[in-house]
């Protein structure tokens, strides 16, 4: 077809010619009607192509009048595939055309099979990657949130008072004997504690920091603070002192049949009671308070006294167990005897 365009002209000659290839294209036209292809062919055109230059090349008919010239006209004959070719030694030779092959696709439909297949097969590589690339990224977020989360709770479960907090904000059964068990044996001081190691911490991590320094400052005078507010007990130490000498004293006198002047029995009883009457142990307060919650009364100002009674003896003892404590407080209260 691409030669018959480029040929820019024809010419009666080349009449037999049209003749043959339309004959030609007219045969694969109708073969190709009876298969179903997927793509329409442009046979069709080249055929039209054809005919429409052996129409403009026949000469136009003459008058019935004029006799007509007697023309030979050369005879198309096709023979079935088992025959032998007819010789055409007469016809005019032929141009040198390019081999024409037509391939028919019998079941031109592709199977339907081998593309859901391929589909199935290509959906199936994509929610692998999707669940490989999920992988991933939970596993990395596991790394970077979930592990340093859980090693802060497992150092929080070790203290007793931190497993007491994770059972009480998610009870269960199972531990609660043992997290119960370990409140006894926990050491009341382990709050202040960990102050004290946090204050350790910060201390090693920001020297220079002027927060840390400050926060440090006012933590170390809460503790100051509240363990000078615990009294020494020096008074009932000597009163404990003075009451032993004048045991002995007494077991003297009498071994040497001597005897005390009341006056001086007097002076020793008031010294006495003056030096018990300056500080009252924290056991006796505990004793008013049930005293006074056996008899109905208020105990306010009991609980007040103890809670702050409490405070400074454990502030006192940690910064005793820490060599934090001066021997300011001791002095001063020397001083006042």
């Amino acid at each position: 077809g691409n030669i018959l365009r480029q040929q820019l002209s024809f010419s009666g000659a080349d009449l037999p010619l049209l003749y043959r290839t339309e004959r030609a294209l007219q045969l694969i036209c109708d073969k190709l009607q009876q298969v179903e292809l997927k793509r329409q062919p442009h046979v069709e055109n080249l055929l039209y192509f054809v005919q429409n230059t052996r129409k403009r090349l026949e000469p136009p008919p003459k008058s019935s009048v004029d006799i007509p010239p007697q023309t030979t006209v050369r005879t198309l004959i096709y023979a079935p595939e088992s025959t032998q070719p007819v010789t055409e030694e007469n016809l005019p030779p032929l141009p040198e055309l390019p081999e024409m092959k037509v391939e028919v696709h019998h079941g031109a439909v592709e199977d339907p099979e081998p593309v859901a297949r391929a589909t199935s097969g290509r959906t199936i590589k994509g929610f692998m990657a999707g669940v490989v690339c999920a992988a991933a990224v939970a596993a990395v977020l596991w790394w970077w949130q979930v592990y340093p989360m859980q090693q802060q709770l497992a150092q929080v479960r070790d203290t007793a008072q931190g497993a007491a907090t994770l059972w009480l904000a998610s009870p269960e059964l199972d531990s609660y004997g043992q997290r119960l068990q370990q409140l006894p044996d926990a050491s009341p001081l382990q709050l202040l504690e960990a102050g004290m190691q946090m204050m350790r911490t910060a201390d090693s991590r920001w020297p220079e920091s002027l927060q840390q320094q400050q926060a440090t400052a006012q933590w170390n005078e809460i503790l100051k603070t509240r363990a000078q507010s615990s009294p020494q007990m020096r008074g009932w130490q000597q009163a404990r002192q003075n009451l032993r000498d004048f045991a002995d004293l007494m077991m003297q006198r009498e071994t040497e049949k001597q005897g005390f002047t009341l006056s001086y029995i007097k002076t020793v009883t008031w010294q006495a009671e003056r030096l018990l009457n300056q500080e009252t142990p924290l056991e006796s307060l505990l004793t008013q308070y049930q005293d006074a919650r056996a008899q109905g009364r208020n105990t306010e100002a009991l609980e007040k006294q103890i809670n702050e009674r409490l405070d400074g003896v454990l502030s006192r003892w940690l910064l005793l167990k820490n060599n934090i404590l001066t021997t300011t407080a001791t002095e001063t209260e020397a001083g006042k005897r």
